[in-house]
């Protein structure tokens, strides 16, 4: 049984790293810097009452290497996302409340 156990540890895949940003903010995730230029939100506030869901939409600098590459990411992502940075989440807008800052929670998909 524990051989069994140490071998799946083994092969497991490592947990995605994660990196929380506002817009205009850069930071390091990983081997890379991530800078988010702008956010575009139309998803249904909690407690209003939409038509549909909307989504986030980010413009995202990633800079590894020497490259610099342009990401325009959409959250919820379509199933066939081809980009190795993924939005994981962004902070919820409350209808009829204050606007919060947006925060955006980007992983690096591993």
């Amino acid at each position: 049984m524990r051989a069994l156990l140490a071998a799946l540890l083994l092969f497991a895949p490592a947990h995605a790293a994660t990196l929380d940003l506002r817009p205009g903010q850069s930071a390091d995730l990983g081997a890379a810097t991530v800078t988010l230029l702008r956010v575009q939100d139309s998803r249904c506030p909690m407690n209003a009452r939409c038509v549909q869901a909307g989504e986030l939409r980010a413009q995202v600098l990633l800079t590894q290497g020497g490259r610099i590459r342009l990401l325009a990411l959409t959250f919820p992502a379509p199933q066939a996302a081809p980009n190795i940075l993924h939005i994981r989440a962004a902070t919820e807008r409350v209808a009829g409340a204050p606007r919060a800052p947006l925060v955006v929670t980007f992983s690096d998909g591993r």
